[in-house]
């Protein structure tokens, strides 16, 4: 019987939106004045960068074989709530 890991992983998949947020603040400095028009740069790079974080640590959980795998699932489904949000926001604008 193998010894279950801490569930480290498992708890860096709830820093997708932290990460994510910071993304979208760079970003948005970053194109501050470049492209005219482009005011959902910021947030489409941060809602990425929140769900790819969320999945790869929620991946590198399951692949460490750590205790307690819903932790680093409800992580992931936090962290790609506001890619899901953003999502939908944009197939219904006007």
């Amino acid at each position: 019987m193998s010894a279950q890991r801490l569930p480290l992983l498992g708890l860096v998949s709830f820093l997708g939106l932290p990460v994510g947020a910071a993304a979208a603040h760079i970003a948005t400095a970053a194109n501050h004045g470049v492209t005219a028009g482009a005011s959902t740069t910021g947030v489409s790079i941060g809602v990425l960068a929140s769900a790819a974080v969320g999945l790869i640590a929620t991946v590198g959980s399951r692949v460490r074989q750590e205790r307690w795998p819903w932790l680093g699932i409800v992580g992931a489904v936090l962290s790609a709530a506001p890619l899901v949000l953003f999502l939908v926001g944009m197939m219904f604008k006007h």
